[in-house]
């Protein structure tokens, strides 16, 4: 059995470099070479045992593109594409009305299936989108967080003139900063507890709030997902503004003002994830130029050495890292 090299899961917090088999195809799915895999906040709940569907031995790596190994849904082999790990199930009542964002079984690479913390992944053929010829498959790499800020933005419908605030500093929350500033927000602040990453927000063009000052905001972005964060959100929104939630929350109750909510008519807004427009305007953004992703990247690394990585992401010194499966 052919086998290759690939970051896993282990169990309790261990994140090691092992040999996995090949993946297997399948009906539907085709083979992918990656190029690069990007390591994120989800990744590391998977490695700290925190993911309610991963398990032990699970490949991990869903942010991810490649070139395809094989024709497949009409590209040529060889085609570079980005590649979209969600797994719907076509039947449920969100899937029946075309909303397999919020597939009531959604499933994903790199949880679910082995991902792309490896050299090759099985993948959904509906899921792959080829790139343009000239853009660069390290940036491209940046797809699929630009996506989930795209559906961010989009739920929270910032207006021209809007003023925006956004909890955590992570690469999703600078990601939505920025393009909250790009719909047309003429503030956008950022509050974060880490030293490192206010640096790299400030470094981005955020404004950062310091201390307990709280501005009034007509959009507020939960980045976080964090329970620390729940009983402030409805302090950093001004009557009548929406909040957007686009970290997700352990699957547990989580203490928020519903009555300052109701009083103050806020909006509560949930996103998940990215639709295919989200997708493609994503490649649009970065093939155009108008976001220059690499300046979220702190460093790529070799397949052998990310163990090691996930160490630096786990301490707070990282924004995104990227995986080199070539360089294993």
């Amino acid at each position: 059995m052919t086998t290759l090299p690939a970051l896993i899961w282990q169990g309790g917090t261990e994140a090691a470099v092992v040999e996995v088999p090949r993946p297997e195809a399948r009906e539907g799915w085709s083979r992918v070479r990656v190029g690069y895999a990007g390591l994120c906040g989800s990744d590391l709940h998977i490695l700290a045992g925190e993911h309610i569907r991963a398990k032990p031995g699970t490949v991990i790596g869903h942010e991810f593109v490649g070139t395809l190994t094989e024709p497949a849904a009409g590209l040529p082999a060889g085609t570079p594409v980005f590649v979209n790990p969600m797994v719907h199930c076509g039947v449920c009542d969100a899937c029946s009305r075309g909303l397999v964002n919020i597939c009531q079984s959604l499933t994903s690479v790199g949880i679910d299936y082995p991902g792309a913390a490896c050299p090759e992944v099985v993948v959904p053929d509906y899921g792959l989108y080829p790139l343009p010829p000239a853009m660069r498959l390290v940036d491209a790499a940046l797809v699929e967080p630009l996506a989930v800020g795209v559906r961010a933005v989009r739920r929270g419908e910032v207006r021209l003139g809007d003023r925006v605030h956004v909890i955590g500093a992570g690469p999703i929350g600078c990601i939505v900063g920025l393009l909250a500033g790009m719909a047309g927000a003429v503030e956008v602040t950022v509050s974060e507890p880490s030293a490192f990453r206010r640096e790299q927000a400030a470094a981005l063009g955020l404004t950062i709030v310091e201390g307990g000052a709280t501005p009034a905001a007509d959009v507020v972005f939960d980045a976080t997902g964090h329970p620390a964060a729940a009983p402030e959100i409805t302090s950093w929104a001004r009557p009548g503004g929406r909040i957007v939630l686009v970290g997700a929350y352990p699957p547990a109750p989580q203490p928020t003002a519903l009555l300052s909510i109701m009083f103050a008519e806020l909006t509560l807004v949930g996103t998940r994830i990215y639709t295919r427009q989200d997708i493609l305007a994503a490649i649009e953004l970065i093939a155009s130029g108008r976001v220059d992703v690499s300046r979220f990247v702190t460093e790529v690394v070799a397949l052998r050495d990310a163990a090691k990585a996930v160490e630096r992401l786990r301490a707070g010194t990282a924004m995104k890292l990227l995986l080199d499966p070539e360089n294993a």
